[in-house]
C-alpha cells in the first residue's frame, strides 16, 4: 500500500497512513537515509528538504529521532554539507554512522550478512532513499538503500581494504535482495518515503512527481521503476523478491 502527496500535504499524508499514532506510541524513530557521500551532479542523495520535514514531523509529536547511514565516519560532515546541522541540533537528533556500529550476523539463503545492532534500539524504522539508475550501476531506491546499512568492514574480500563492499558484488542481485531480507528479519523497516531529485542514466536528473509514502519497499520500487524507468530492464533483485 502506498499513497502520494505533494510537499505541502506531506504531514497530512503521514497522518492519513497512521504515522502520527505510531510516533506518539513508539517514540523512538530511526531514519535510514542515502548519504554515504555528499550529493553531486548526476548523483543525488536523500532529499535534504524531505529529511528535514521528517525530523520536524517526528519532533512535533514528541518522538526522538535518529539518522543512520554508513558513511565511513563522515556522516555528520555530510549532513552539515546538506545544510541540516542547525535542525539536527535544535531537535537533538542522534547521528549514527553505521560503519562505526557493532553488527550481528544474519544468514539468509546461505549468505552471511551483518546488520547493525542499534537498529533494534528504535521502535519505528523508516527508509528515505534517493532514486537513481546511473550508468554502470543498478537501479537504486528502497531495496538497495539497505546495502548502505551494512558495515563495509564486514564486506571486504582480502587484505586490501577499500571504501566500498566488494563482497556484495560477487553475486550482486542475490546479495542486494538478501541484505534487504536480513534487515527485515532482524529489525524490520515498516515505512518508506520517496521524493526529491532522481537520476536516469539516459535522461539525466529529474524530480519525482511528489512524494510517495508506503509500507512495502518492493511494491514502491516496482511502481517507481515502471513509472520513471520503464525503458530499462527490471533489476533481477526485484524479481527475486517478487
Amino acid at each position: 500500500m502506498f499513497v502520494s502527496c505533494d510537499d505541502e500535504g506531506l504531514f497530512a499524508c503521514l497522518d492519513k497512513v497512521g504515522l502520527q499514532e505510531k510516533v506518539l506510541r513508539e517514540q523512538t524513530v530511526l531514519l535510514k537515509i542515502n548519504l554515504a557521500r555528499p550529493a553531486k551532479p548526476n548523483h543525488p542523495r536523500t532529499d535534504a528538504g524531505l529529511l528535514a520535514k521528517m525530523i520536524e514531523y517526528v519532533s512535533a509529536y514528541g518522538g526522538s529521532c535518529a539518522i543512520a547511514e554508513s558513511a565511513n565516519g563522515y556522516l555528520r560532515e555530510n549532513l552539515e554539507q546538506a545544510g541540516l546541522t542547525g535542525l539536527i541540533q535544535k531537535h537533538k537528533v542522534r547521528v549514527i554512522d553505521l560503519d562505526l556500529e557493532e553488527a550481528e550476523q544474519v544468514i539468509i539463503d546461505g549468505e552471511k550478512h551483518y546488520i547493525p545492532k542499534c537498529f533494534r534500539n528504535y521502535s519505528l524504522r523508516i527508509g528515505l532513499p534517493a532514486t537513481s539508475k546511473r550508468p554502470g550501476m543498478i537501479y537504486s531506491n528502497n531495496i538497495k538503500l539497505f546495502v548502505g546499512a551494512v558495515p563495509r568492514s564486514m564486506y571486504q574480500l582480502d587484505e586490501q581494504v577499500v571504501d566500498w563492499r566488494p563482497r556484495v558484488h560477487v553475486d550482486l542481485h542475490r546479495s542486494v535482495a538478501n541484505i534487504f531480507k536480513a534487515v527485515q528479519t532482524y529489525a524490520p523497516f515498516t515505512w518508506f518515503i520517496n521524493g526529491g531529485l532522481a537520476m536516469h542514466e539516459s535522461r539525466g536528473e529529474f524530480m519525482l512527481d511528489g512524494i510517495l509514502v508506503g509500507n512495502d519497499a518492493a511494491e514502491l520500487d516496482l511502481y517507481v521503476q515502471e513509472r520513471y524507468f520503464f525503458d530499462l530492464e527490471k533489476p533481477d533483485y526485484l524479481n527475486r523478491l517478487a
